[in-house]
């Protein structure tokens, strides 16, 4: 996925100033969100809590800004703010899964 975004940076011209700044805006709205209390009847508490690790309410551009490339190095533009961490840990559980399956299939 990572891969593929980079390319499609690329391709339509999103700087990575556009992305970092629409990652941090997401993560504000997020946050935003969860503190009105939107998101109360869609989250499922886990382990005692309804609190996502993936929203980061102190995000900001200057420290996106240090992030280097996750993917295409060392000039891609997708950072580990800029990607989500859901599709990675799909695809990880897919990688396993398929290395199970032909492990004792």
């Amino acid at each position: 996925m990572g891969h593929s975004a980079d390319r499609l940076a690329t391709r339509f011209g999103v700087s990575r100033a556009d992305q970092d700044a629409y990652a941090v805006r997401s993560h504000k709205n997020a946050a935003s969100a969860h503190e009105q209390g939107l998101y109360d009847d869609e989250i499922i508490a886990a382990h005692g809590t309804t609190k996502e690790n993936n929203v980061k309410a102190d995000s900001n551009v200057e420290k996106l800004a240090t992030l280097k490339p996750a993917f295409i190095k060392p000039h891609g533009t997708i950072t580990p703010a800029t990607s989500s961490p859901l599709t990675d840990g799909a695809s990880a559980v897919s990688g396993i899964g398929a290395i199970v399956q032909h492990t004792y299939a």
